[in-house]
């Protein structure tokens, strides 16, 4: 979904798609138009560079730039937690 201007409509379809809730999904945001999924989802995530709006709404903010391995850093701090429960 790279790309796309309605977060939402793509958003609604892969949840749709993948039958999750929102509890069960993680979403990376860095700007003003992923303010409405990083308040939906169970687990928001944003990168140092991201708007100070985005920060205020997120339960983690990843060391490594987007596009520097913030992904990598999310996954494995998911992996991470997940090991612990």
């Amino acid at each position: 979904y790279k790309g796309k201007v309605d977060k939402q409509a793509s958003y609604e379809h892969l949840k749709s798609e993948l039958g999750l809730d929102d509890e069960a999904i993680a979403y990376i945001g860095d700007d003003l138009p992923d303010l409405p999924l990083l308040r939906r989802v169970g687990f928001a995530v944003t990168v140092p560079n991201a708007v100070a709006e985005v920060k205020e709404f997120v339960e983690y903010e990843t060391q490594q730039p987007g596009g520097k391995g913030a992904v990598r850093e999310v996954c494995e701090h998911l992996l991470a937690a997940r090991s612990q429960t």
